[in-house]
């Protein structure tokens, strides 16, 4: 039976930005500072070789308009054509009830008091957002996180002459698209970048 405990978390959230904390400098004397939340959520478990142990899952926040008319214009023009910012409004999931139910799928595919390894795309970012908005779910993961666009950006300094395109570069900008993209990324990086080690010193 395969080690569950080195399986790998994938995780990919659609946010109304990418400021979790800090006000922005430009906020002006008595106005109200939203920090950006999650909006949209998916997961999907491989195992250590990379393969999806199931179809993973995705959730929608419940969203109030007023949240989401005030974000930046890239969001409201990017999760307007997706249909996400609609979608939130109709979402019947509360960000509690996400927390709970993404921290229960993560569970049943790590021992129990396993740390689940993060992966993805800039996954730092999503991360900090996992701190914020989803804190049981961010409990369950280990502190190193595995983050493909550092492989990305080290692999075009090295080996420039390779296409570093990806599928995650023309992504939808929808979670679970975004998620399938980074797994089919780094198989590719795999594939051509690191080769067995058997027979050498």
């Amino acid at each position: 039976m395969a080690d569950r405990a080195l399986n790998i978390v994938w995780i990919d959230c659609e946010m109304t930005g990418l400021n979790p904390y800090l006000p922005p400098k430009d906020l002006k004397a008595g106005e109200d500072f939203l920090p950006d939340r999650i909006l949209e959520i998916a997961c999907i478990v491989t195992d250590k070789d990379l393969e999806p142990l199931d179809d993973g899952v995705e959730y929608i926040v419940k969203t109030e308009k007023s949240v989401l008319d005030r974000m930046n214009a890239w969001c409201i023009d990017q999760h307007g054509k997706t249909g996400l910012t609609q979608a939130c409004m109709e979402s019947k999931y509360t960000m509690e009830e996400v927390d709970e139910l993404v921290t229960s799928y993560i569970t049943q595919h790590f021992p129990p008091g396993t740390p689940a390894l993060l992966a993805g795309n800039s996954v730092h970012a999503d991360k900090a957002f996992l701190a914020k908005d989803l804190p049981l779910l961010h409990s369950k993961l280990h502190y190193r996180i595995l983050d493909v666009s550092s492989i990305k950006e080290i692999g075009r300094r090295w080996y420039p002459s390779m296409d570093w395109t990806s599928k995650k570069d023309e992504a939808e900008h929808r979670a679970l698209s975004d998620i399938k993209a980074s797994i089919a990324e780094l198989k590719r990086y795999r594939q051509h970048l690191f080769q067995p080690v058997e027979g050498r010193i």
